[in-house]
Order: C-alpha cells, then structure tokens, then sequence
C-alpha cells in the first residue's frame, strides 16, 4: 500500500499533467483547491455544487485527488482566490476550510535574502 506522501507525489504529477493539458485551451484555466479540516468529506458535495453555480466554471472535480477540488473555468476574471472565497461561503460555519493549492511552480519565488546549500 502506498504512504500518504507517494499518494499526495502521484496526485501533484497528474495534476501538473492535466493543468498542462488544460493550459492548451487557449482562454480556459484550472485551479486547485485544498480542503482541510473534519468536516471536509461530508461537505464535498456542498462545495461541488457551490462551485459549479459560478459562471464561467466549466467543472468541478472533488474525486481525482483526495482533500482537493479542481475547477476549470473559462474565465479570466475568476481568480483562484474568488474560487476559495466561493467555497468557503459554501462551508462556512463548520472545521473545513479550503485554500488555494500552490506547486512547486505556482509558489512565489524565494527571498533574495533566502541562502540556498
């Protein structure tokens, strides 16, 4: 069986492949979305339909990779920060929270003051 660190390595793999597939479309995007918190699973459904009522979202998937949702939008003007304010309306009031999920590619670049080894 694989560990939880083999299966988040797997799911960030196709996820790349797939965000490189989608950036193909020459206007469409996709974003990941972290669910964290107790209350996550039962809410999937919930921040599933939240999702797929913004205009401009394309789909939404909540089973490709566990503790994620990943949205395809056509939309330029739905920012990935939009897109977790959405569902974390959808959730509010119960321990889940969803935030922006950012690679190794999307992340910020370190500091200059930052030492590398």
């Amino acid at each position: 069986m694989l560990n939880k660190p083999a299966i988040l390595l797997a799911g960030l793999a196709l996820f790349m492949s797939i965000h490189e597939s989608a950036r193909a479309d020459s206007d469409r995007s996709r974003v990941a979305l972290m669910l964290s918190g107790p209350d996550c699973p039962a809410l999937r459904d919930k921040v599933t339909a939240a999702l797929q009522q913004q205009t401009g979202v394309l789909h939404v998937d909540a089973d490709l990779m566990p503790d994620h949702v990943l949205i395809d939008s056509d939309r330029q003007d739905l920012t990935d920060e939009f897109l977790a304010a959405a569902a974390n309306t959808a959730i509010a009031g119960n321990r889940c929270r969803a935030e922006v999920m950012k690679s190794c590619i999307t992340a910020e670049p370190p500091s200059p003051h930052t030492h590398t080894p």
